[in-house]
């Protein structure tokens, strides 16, 4: 506890608190050694309480206890706590009582002045950073599906037909895929999302790029394929003969379209974790994706079903083979997720000994939270956390 109280009034909350340990002594401002190392070493301890405190004290305390490599929270409401604020890991301010300079230098604004809401804004704030890459993750994985046909066919010089046309991957970007990243984006904290130290990276890290461009995105677009050519054999071709035109080509089309659009309904719930797959998480935990993935199939078979609007996208009905490999593709996808999480759980140890126990605490990481975090009313001040932990 650091506070500019009386040292009488510290004492007396510290203990109401149960902050403060038996026999531990009120230390104050002008008690506090002037040598960083001696200071450091004086307040890593749990339980300290410094009354009578500057705010010239308070940077040197952010200072200090950050050389012992701890993450320091720092609170503060006025001009002079600024410097101590912009010192901290995390810089917060008071929104109701605090100037506009401390709100200014800190990475974290309490609108309602209360102290428990500091861990819901540190909960929002990693729920937030994991829903972007989630986002990313489960868009990324769509444009290697729809850039696919482009590519065989112009690596084949136009003889390879498209798979896909630009209106369709208009339909799916659009109707097929903006309810189900909205509700992605929307989903809720993990209960153990405080567990956890939050660990370094940036949005688009490794893991996006390797589930994206690596596993999702290349299974979507084999499937695609997949359907396409099955619809085409349906339809006579065989390899080396002229492909199909006409109604033949919208139909083998049209499985491919809607084989992208099965794809991603599965997408969509295995981006909702890198490490554990939908059945863990709950399939109706996220109450917005159920809703979201039957308004959009409803859109995609009004655009294949409705022989106008299916001419205007070049497509039409597929063929039963057509049919299965569109309604085998989620099994594929989320089958092939469960694998690839399965066999890195396995390689990291966490199947035969379980996730290694990591604590979780704002201020001091080596002490234990419990419980559910308290709900509050935040902003984000001058800085984004960059650091999160994913459930």
């Amino acid at each position: 506890m650091v506070t500019g109280d009386h040292p009488s009034t510290a004492r007396a909350i510290a203990d109401e608190v149960g902050l403060r340990r038996p026999g531990a002594p009120v230390l104050t401002g002008a008690e506090l050694p002037a040598g960083e190392r001696v200071l450091a070493a004086l307040l890593d301890h749990d339980g300290i309480v410094v009354a009578r405190v500057s705010p010239e004290d308070k940077l040197r305390i952010a200072r200090a206890l950050r050389s012992r490599g701890h993450v320091v929270a720092m609170t503060g409401d006025g001009v002079n706590d600024a410097p101590a604020l912009h010192e901290a890991d995390i810089g917060i301010a008071m929104g109701r009582s605090g100037t506009d300079v401390a709100r200014e230098a800190a990475d974290l604004v309490l609108l309602d002045d209360a102290f428990s809401s500091i861990v819901a804004g540190i909960e929002h704030g990693r729920s937030t950073f994991l829903n972007i890459r989630r986002f990313l993750t489960y868009h990324l994985t769509d444009n290697v599906a729809e850039l696919t046909p482009f590519v065989v066919w112009a690596l084949s010089g136009g003889q390879f037909p498209l798979a896909l046309g630009v209106l369709q991957i208009l339909a799916i970007d659009i109707g097929t895929d903006t309810l189900s990243a909205v509700a992605l984006g929307a989903e809720p904290p993990s209960r153990h999302i405080l567990d956890r130290p939050p660990v370094s990276g940036r949005l688009m890290n490794a893991t996006v790029l390797r589930r994206a461009f690596g596993l999702l995105g290349p299974v979507i677009a084999a499937l695609s394929m997949l359907a396409f050519l099955v619809s085409m054999a349906a339809a006579g071709w065989t390899p080396g003969a002229t492909f199909p035109s006409g109604h033949d080509l919208m139909a083998a089309s049209g499985a491919a379209f809607m084989t992208v659009v099965f794809g991603q309904k599965a997408n969509v719930f295995a981006c909702r974790s890198s490490t554990r797959w939908p059945g863990a998480l709950g399939w109706t935990t996220n109450r917005l994706l159920l809703p979201a993935g039957l308004v959009e199939l409803a859109f995609s078979f009004a655009v294949l079903l409705i022989v106008p609007v299916a001419v205007v996208l070049g497509q039409a009905s597929p063929p039963p083979a057509g049919w299965a490999v569109v309604l085998v593709s989620p099994a594929v996808v989320l089958a092939v997720d469960a694998l690839d999480k399965h066999l890195r759980a396995r390689a990291r140890g966490e199947l035969a000994h379980g996730p290694p126990p990591h604590p979780a605490a704002v201020g001091d990481h080596r002490r234990q939270r419990g419980g559910k975090p308290p709900q509050g009313r935040v902003r984000r001040g001058r800085r984004t956390a960059g650091r999160v932990q994913d459930q």
